[in-house]
């Protein structure tokens, strides 16, 4: 009984210190980019940090595209 509740009670505190560490991470990450922008914001250096930030993030363009026009060849009739 105790050789099990003493693995469970050391599983629990593993996975708790992991999301300590990784909230404090998260936090300290959070508070690198607010300085950075806070202070950096205009200069090369908030520029650089700001393309590293958006780096790999796919953005989804709302709207119908530019040549969305030339895509058109039917005159409101299916095609035969």
């Amino acid at each position: 009984m105790g050789c099990c509740l003493g693995g469970c009670v050391r599983l629990l505190a593993f996975t708790l210190w992991r999301a300590i560490a990784a909230a404090l991470l998260a936090v300290l990450l959070t508070r690198v980019d607010t300085f950075v922008e806070d202070r950096h914001g205009d200069s090369m250096t908030g520029k650089a940090w700001r393309a590293y930030r958006r780096r790999g993030k796919k953005t989804v363009q709302r709207g119908t595209p530019p040549d969305a026009g030339g895509a058109i060849d039917t005159s409101g009739r299916p095609r035969p």
